[in-house]
């Protein structure tokens, strides 16, 4: 899968239905996966999962789309957009990513804005 199909793919995960979401979340993610943003650091697809559900409740038919994607080596770089279920933006962002040796994400740390800072 190119980083373009993985970032993808993985931001389609914190829309998936929970009990539809192990597959992917195995073809996309480490399964030590770490993640970090602004609010939370966390190991492990489950935790991580946990946490995708928390998402799906705070932001009902939010979802996410990747707008460009840079890679080297095994670092890679996205820039998002969160949207709302009505499709307008509620957010921009991006996340880097270190692959792991089978191509999935090993960790991930994305960065935005809180609604508290200036932007």
């Amino acid at each position: 899968m190119t980083p373009d199909d993985l970032w993808r793919r993985y931001a389609a995960l914190w829309s998936t239905n929970p009990r539809e979401r192990d597959d992917e979340m195995a073809a996309c993610l480490a399964d030590e996966v770490a993640y970090c943003d602004p609010h939370i650091e966390v190991t492990g697809r489950a935790t991580l999962a946990a946490y995708m559900d928390g998402f799906q409740q705070n932001v009902p038919g939010g979802y996410f789309v990747i707008s460009s994607v840079q890679h080297h080596h095994r670092h890679t770089f996205a820039r998002w957009s969160l949207r709302g279920a009505d499709g307008q933006t509620l957010q921009t962002g991006a996340s880097f990513g270190l692959l792991s040796d089978n191509n999935r994400l090993q960790t991930i740390t994305g960065f935005f804005p809180l609604a508290n800072e200036a932007t």
